[in-house]
C-alpha cells in the first residue's frame, strides 16, 4: 500500500524537530555534570570505536534501504535479500567486535579507557539487530518516529535519574547501548512480523562489491572531524577532546537547521535534471544558494562573536578554554555550507558520485598530513585540529569548484555579490559586538544581548536594502494569507 508523503513529511519533521531539540535539552546537563575528562574520555573512546564499526555496518543501511525499496512488492525477493544483508551483518559485526577487542586489549590494556571500550563492545551484538532499513524501505515513518521519540523519551529519563557526577561516565555510557537496544530490538520485532527469514536463496556475494563501494563512499568523513578526536585523545588531552566534540555539537546543531534548505530542494533539481531542463535548473540553483548564503554568513559570523560566552552557557565555565575551538567551527560551518551546496546541488544531482569520493579523499588525507605535522611541531590542539580541518574542507572546495565549472560546465557563479554581500553584512557584528561588551559583562546578559542586538541588525539591513530574499518570504506569507481569504 502507498504511504502518504504527505504524512510522511510530518513524521519526517517531527521526527527531525526531535532529534534537534534533544541535544539541545541534555547537552548542557551532560557536559556539566561529568566534566571534560570524563566527557573527553567517552569520545575518544567512541572515535576509536567508531573506527571498527564502520565495518560492523559495512553500509548496509544505506545498500538496504535502497535494494528492499525496489523489491518491496515481492514478498518472496524481499525475504530472500533481507535474510543475506541479515547474514552477512551477523558475519560483519562478529568478525568487528573480536578485531575490535583485541586491538583495545593490546592497545588500551592498562588504560582507564579500556572499560569504556569494552561497554561500547556491546553495540556490535547490538547492531546485528539493527534493521530500521526496511522500515524505511517500507516508508513507516510513523512507526519509526513514535518508535525513536518512545526510547529516548526513555534515555532521558534515565540519564537524568542516574547520572549524577563525573564519576557516572561508565554508567552513562551503558545507558547509551541501553538505549541502542531499546530501539534496535523494538524495531527488529517489528520487522519480522512482515518478513520472515529465507535461507533457501541465500546470496552474499553479490552484494559485495556494491556494499564495498557504499562504505568508501559514505565514510570519507574518518579523515576530517573524526580522525581530529582520535589525534587529540591520542596526542593531547582526553579535556581537549570534550572541548572539541563539544563545539562541533553547537556548530552541528545549527548547521542541521540550514541543511534543511538544501536537502528539501534535491528532489526538485533531481526533477528538473532528468528532465533536461539546464535553464530552469541553473536559475533554481541560483535561487537556492542565495537563500542559502542569506542565513549561513549570519548564523557562521553570529556565532563566532558568541563562541566564547556560548560554550559556558552550554557547558559552564570549566570549558571557557573552548571558546576560541567553537569559534573556528562558526567559520569552518562557512565552509561546510558550501561544500554542501557543491556535493548535494550539483555534483550528486549531476550522478558524479565517484569523482566526489576521490575529491575527499585527496581532500582527508591533506587534513592527516597537517595534523601530523602539527603533533610532530608540538602545536597540535583543539583549536589548530578544526583549523587543519577547514583547510582541507577549503581545499575540497577548490577541487569541486573547478571540476564543476570546467569539466561539467555548470555556469554557477557561486562566489558572486550577490551572494557576498550576506558575508558582508554579517560582519557588521563583530564592531557592534566589541561596544556591546564594553557596557556588558555578565555572561548570560551578554549572550543574550549579542543575539538580539545583531539579529535585528541584520533583519533591519535586509529590509532597508530591499533584499530580494525578504521579499521573496514577503510575497509567500501574502500569497498564503490571500488563499485563505
Amino acid at each position: 500500500m502507498q504511504k502518504s508523503l504527505f504524512k510522511n513529511a510530518i513524521y519526517k519533521i517531527l521526527l527531525n524537530f526531535f532529534n534537534l531539540i534533544l541535544p539541545i535539552i541534555i547537552g548542557p546537563y551532560v557536559y556539566r555534570t561529568l566534566g571534560a575528562d570524563s566527557i573527553g574520555s567517552v569520545k575518544f573512546a567512541e572515535s576509536i570505536f567508531n573506527y571498527f564499526f564502520i565495518f560492523a555496518t559495512f553500509g548496509i543501511y544505506q545498500y538496504g534501504l535502497r535494494e528492499v525499496s525496489r523489491v518491496k512488492n515481492d514478498p518472496q525477493k524481499t525475504a530472500s535479500l533481507f535474510t543475506s544483508l541479515f547474514t552477512f551483518g551477523l558475519l560483519t559485526n562478529i568478525v568487528s567486535m573480536l578485531t575490535y577487542a583485541l586491538v583495545s586489549y593490546l592497545g588500551y590494556g592498562a588504560d582507564s579507557l579500556f572499560p569504556i571500550l569494552m561497554v561500547m563492545s556491546v553495540n556490535f551484538i547490538l547492531n546485528i539487530f539493527y534493521v530500521e532499513w526496511v522500515n524505511e524501505a517500507f516508508e513507516d515513518y510513523n512507526f519509526i518516529t513514535v518508535k525513536t521519540i518512545a526510547v529516548k523519551l526513555v534515555y532521558v529519563v534515565l540519564l537524568f535519574t542516574f547520572i549524577k557526577s563525573s564519576d557516572d561516565y561508565l554508567l552513562f555510557v551503558i545507558l547509551l547501548s541501553i538505549s541502542t537496544f531499546l530501539n534496535n530490538i523494538i524495531s527488529f520485532i517489528y520487522v519480522k512480523r512482515r518478513i520472515k527469514f529465507d535461507f533457501s536463496n541465500i546470496k552474499i556475494l553479490p552484494h559485495l562489491k556494491p556494499l564495498f563501494l557504499v562504505v568508501i563512499f559514505s565514510n570519507g568523513n574518518i579523515l576530517y572531524s573524526q580522525l581530529d578526536r582520535f589525534m587529540l585523545g591520542e596526542f593531547v588531552s582526553k579535556a581537549s577532546v570534550s572541548f572539541y566534540v563539544m563545539s562541533q555539537q553547537i556548530m552541528t546543531i545549527i548547521n542541521a537547521i540550514m541543511l534543511s534548505v538544501i536537502q528539501v530542494t534535491i528532489p526538485r533539481l533531481s526533477f528538473l535534471q532528468g528532465e533536461d531542463n539546464e535553464e530552469n535548473y541553473i536559475s533554481l540553483l541560483n535561487r537556492i544558494a542565495k537563500v542559502y548564503f542569506s542565513i549561513l554568513f549570519p548564523a557562521s559570523i553570529g556565532l563566532f562573536i558568541i563562541s566564547d560566552v556560548g560554550v559556558i552557557v552550554y557547558g559552564g565555565s570549566e570549558y571557557a578554554g573552548a571558546g576560541g575551538v567553537l569559534a573556528v567551527f562558526s567559520l569552518y560551518m562557512i565552509t561546510l555550507g558550501i561544500e554542501s551546496i557543491l556535493a548535494n546541488q550539483v555534483i550528486y544531482i549531476k550522478k558524479k558520485e565517484k569523482m566526489l569520493v576521490w575529491f575527499i579523499f585527496i581532500s582527508g588525507f591533506i587534513n592527516l598530513f597537517l595534523n601530523i605535522l602539527l603533533v610532530y611541531l608540538g602545536i597540535f590542539t583543539a583549536k589548530t585540529a578544526i583549523i587543519t580541518t577547514a583547510i582541507a574542507n577549503v581545499f575540497l572546495i577548490t577541487f569541486e569548484y573547478v571540476y564543476i565549472r570546467k569539466y561539467l560546465k555548470v555556469p554557477f557563479n557561486m562566489l558572486s555579490i550577490r551572494n557576498m554581500k550576506y558575508l558582508f553584512y554579517s560582519l557588521l557584528f563583530i564592531p557592534v559586538s566589541y561596544v556591546i561588551r564594553l557596557f556588558v559583562t555578565d555572561t548570560l546578559y551578554l549572550f543574550l544581548v549579542l543575539i538580539v542586538v545583531n539579529g535585528l541588525l541584520y533583519v533591519i539591513i535586509l529590509f532597508i536594502t530591499k533584499d530580494e530574499v525578504v521579499q521573496l518570504l514577503l510575497s509567500k506569507i501574502a500569497g498564503k494569507i490571500k488563499r485563505k481569504k
